[in-house]
């Protein structure tokens, strides 16, 4: 039986609609959690329009949690054969860093080789790692929140934001993307396990709100889960396929999903979509540009 298509919600013709998900912590043939990626894009795959361009969200591989597995081979089952199905040419997919991927300078070295096309225009130390991308009037801007040289995961950098921010003023949208959540998401407060250490949180921020950045968006918490701070978004979206933290750190999360966002000058919506193609959840955001 064919399988139904997906309605994506659809910007006006100023707008652009796009994808994001993240923490399937695959990457090793026949595990639990590469089946339930494979379902959550095969529910991907049913969106129709297909987005513009796909964020994937930090957590692609088990990473050093799966001694037996060289992160190398995770990292070419995860692009070879998991990801197989798209077609990057023509869909761009943007990655984040994170603690399964990189959580020291060895697997850091492995990221970069993984992925060559990523611009090296990060702030120094962390250049293939954090990152920026314009695409016409929107700028999606990519943090490491795991970086080796800040101390690793729950660490992040806002200097380099803040003044790629400033050299970008003009984007009509600005989004921010990392793994880590700011703000605690379903009780999962701790940091720097499961949020950014506080003091760098909220310099990270307040470089948000100044810019007026439309939404940071993050992972880390197997949930759905949109929160407003100063009228900036933090939109978490860990369902990609994990259903558990390593080693029982964190209980079953919610269902597995990919979020489809779309946004214009009106409005900024967004609807969570679980593997059985069913639209969950739904989030809609007036846009108030400022006034000239």
């Amino acid at each position: 039986m064919k399988k139904r298509i997906i309605t994506a919600l659809r910007p006006s013709n100023d707008g652009h609609q796009f994808v994001f998900y993240g923490d399937c912590c695959s990457g090793i043939p026949g595990k639990p959690f590469e089946h339930n990626f494979s379902r959550v894009n095969g529910a991907l795959q049913r969106l129709c329009p297909q987005p513009e361009f796909i964020v994937f969200l930090g957590d692609h591989i088990m990473g050093a949690y799966e001694k037996d597995h060289p992160l190398e081979a995770q990292w070419q089952h995860w692009l070879k054969e998991e990801m197989r199905w798209l077609d990057t040419d023509r869909i761009p997919l943007y990655h984040c860093t994170s603690n399964h991927d990189t959580f020291d300078t060895v697997s850091e070295c492995v990221w970069r080789n993984q992925f060559p096309g990523i611009p090296r225009n990060g702030p120094p130390g962390q250049e293939g790692l954090s990152y920026w991308v314009r695409r016409g009037d929107l700028l999606l801007v990519m943090v490491d929140t795991s970086y080796s040289g800040l101390g690793g995961p729950g660490h992040v950098e806002s200097v380099w934001l803040d003044a790629t921010l400033t050299a970008h003023a003009d984007a009509r949208y600005k989004i921010v993307a990392g793994h880590h959540p700011v703000f605690p998401v379903n009780g999962y407060a701790e940091r720097p396990l499961w949020c950014l250490m506080q003091a760098e949180a909220d310099v990270f921020w307040a470089v948000l709100v100044r810019h007026r950045v439309l939404a940071y968006l993050c992972s880390h918490i197997i949930a759905f889960d949109v929160q407003d701070h100063d009228d900036v978004l933090q939109v978490c979206s860990g369902g990609a396929g994990t259903n558990y933290g390593p080693g029982g750190f964190m209980g079953e999360g919610e269902y597995h999903h990919y979020v489809q966002a779309s946004v214009d000058p009106g409005n900024f919506q967004l609807q969570s979509i679980d593997v059985e193609g069913v639209s969950r959840e739904t989030y809609s955001k007036p846009i108030r540009f400022p006034s000239k």
